[in-house]
């Protein structure tokens, strides 16, 4: 059990009346309901307005200030009035995560891009980031399976073990769903998923990791399936074949949105609001099935879907500024790079890690290739 906090009006700050930003906790900056709570969104392009405080960083110093380490400049904007950030704290714990990870590429002829950046709650403390992702395709080609976990910050030193191992489990499960029985059963299906990776995890934990206990290796998850076209249909036939609708099952407060022309949508309802929520809802334990919640994913016309853990999703939900900017850059399909970049950001009050696995809807036909 983890408890996570926001701020009860769950307002962005103002740069004129808002205090110098204070750090969090291990635990990250926590859950929060997917409704924003901010200024509503003008632009005609549905993707909020930016906030009247929001600065970027256009200049090309590329040492920090006061550290004197040198970075690569960003224009990734500032939101809030921030303070300086000191040297980073690397953790020493030997199942520590990487500080940031990054994928983009084609996988059954759709690009995936994905990046993981290790939150300044964890770099102030010397504590590894959590958040992990993985992506895999079904066996009969009829699904991209798009996978994120999040070890709990109150298991600090073997939570991220926990997360991975949740991922891999889930991916290797999903890896057998075929486009049959999510015609017929999808919500069954995903429940079976998340209970044999659970299972897996809780085998490995008993013959590897004891005396480990559930909690110890406690992650919340999101598992999203997006229809594929059978082979050798065309694009349009696969989409009427599946209905235009992909399928998610999450437990805890990792979350799913697709994102069309600038405007964000979220599957999942609304979690409850108050000045704390303590989470729960993780795997492994004993009874999956009672925690988890499915949500059908609406396809037609989206231009992109984008798997989050929940540091990433308060952002999304809270801030005008951090949707318009990741729109922007998500626009068109990222490489590594550029989705690293992405996330780069800082807005006050966001210290947890931030992790985005994203798929767009268009198939990339026109990619060159090198002669084997």
């Amino acid at each position: 059990m983890s408890l996570k906090w926001w701020r009860a009006t769950r307002e962005e700050p103002s740069a004129a009346t808002a205090g110098p930003a204070s750090p969090a906790g291990p635990s990250g900056s926590g859950a929060t309901a997917p409704v924003p709570a901010d200024a509503p969104d003008t632009q005609q392009d549905g993707t909020g307005t930016h906030d009247t405080h929001d600065t970027r960083s256009a200049g090309v110093v590329t040492t920090e200030q006061g550290v004197g380490f040198a970075e690569l400049p960003t224009e990734a904007p500032r939101t809030g009035p921030l303070s300086p950030l000191p040297a980073p704290l690397l953790t020493g714990v030997p199942t520590g995560l990487p500080g940031m990870r990054a994928d983009g590429g084609l996988l059954r002829g759709r690009w995936i891009a994905a990046a993981s950046l290790t939150g300044t709650s964890h770099l102030l403390h010397g504590t590894s980031g959590q958040d992990v992702y993985r992506y895999t395709a079904t066996h009969d080609g009829s699904g991209l399976v798009l996978v994120v976990c999040d070890g709990l910050g109150s298991r600090p030193a073997t939570a991220q073990t926990g997360a991975g191992l949740l991922a891999s489990y889930l991916c290797e499960a999903a890896a057998h769903i075929t486009g049959q029985r999510m015609a017929g059963a999808p919500q069954d299906v995903l429940r079976e998923v998340l209970a044999t990776g659970n299972a897996a995890v809780r085998r490995h934990r008993a013959a590897v990791l004891e005396p480990l206990t559930d909690s110890d290796l406690a992650a919340t998850v999101a598992v999203c399936w997006l229809p594929l076209p059978a082979e050798g249909e065309g694009e349009g036939e696969g989409v009427a074949r599946h209905a235009l609708t992909g399928h998610a099952v999450r437990v805890g407060d990792c979350n799913v949105f697709t994102l069309a022309r600038g405007r964000y949508e979220a599957p999942f309802p609304a979690a409850s609001e108050g000045p704390a929520n303590v989470v729960t809802a993780y795997l492994p334990c004993e009874d999956p099935a009672r925690v988890a919640e499915y949500a059908p994913v609406a396809l037609a016309g989206v231009d992109a879907v984008v798997v989050t853990t929940d540091g990433l999703a308060i952002d999304l939900f809270d801030s005008p500024s951090v949707r318009t900017w990741l729109a922007s850059r998500w626009s068109v399909p990222c490489g590594p790079a550029r989705m690293l970049d992405s996330l780069r950001y800082r807005r006050q009050g966001s210290h947890d890690d931030r992790t985005a696995l994203i798929t767009w809807s268009a198939p990339l036909d026109h990619i060159p290739r090198l002669e084997p």
